[in-house]
């Protein structure tokens, strides 16, 4: 004989008041479906059944921005070729190379030395100054984009359009720097 569960508001293994009786076999259909993305509510006969999770415009508009800034952080915005290597550097890490390396220049050395993930790069400093401006350019209008991204979906009214949205437009174009 097979084993019954119950539901009532969740489910249950011994008989509630009111609770509905469904075979093991349902119950585990109906959470292998609610484990693929579904919900699990109960119906006008007060049996459990599977739908679809229907978003609201505000769920829909979070997960997009939400995709927005993960694409923001992604090497498909930041980053950089250096001497034929991808590399990025944060915006704590290029201030301190602008600090350093002005003083370096101001210290009269002709060169630099960056390392990164241990190569090491050596670079004249005009140079270096020069690449890292360029860089912090290309980090602030790639931060504009993103923002303008952001806004646009946030204005958006109709869960079609918002779904839609094509948000990997707009960005500059990555540096390229041949040493």
């Amino acid at each position: 004989m097979e084993q019954k569960m119950y539901w009532k508001n969740g489910f249950h293994d011994t008989p509630q008041e009111g609770a509905i009786e469904i075979t093991k076999k349902y119950w585990q259909e109906l959470l292998d479906g609610q484990s693929a993305g579904k919900l699990i509510v109960t119906n006008d006969e007060g049996y459990p059944i599977l739908v679809e999770h229907e978003y609201t415009i505000d769920e829909l508009k979070e997960m997009k921005i939400a995709e927005i800034n993960a694409y923001d952080k992604s090497d498909a915005v930041n980053s950089f070729t250096l001497a034929g290597k991808q590399i990025w550097l944060d915006k704590d890490t290029r201030v301190g190379l602008v600090n350093s390396i002005g003083i370096e220049k101001e210290s009269g050395r002709m060169n630099t030395t960056l390392w990164y993930n241990a190569e090491k790069y050596v670079i004249p400093v005009d140079t270096a100054l020069q690449m890292l401006n360029r860089l912090e350019l290309y980090a602030l209008d790639c931060y504009n984009v993103t923002q303008s991204h952001i806004a646009a979906v946030k204005g958006l009214s109709d869960a079609g359009q918002v779904e839609a949205y094509n948000y990997k437009t707009g960005y500059p174009e990555q540096l390229n720097f041949v040493l």
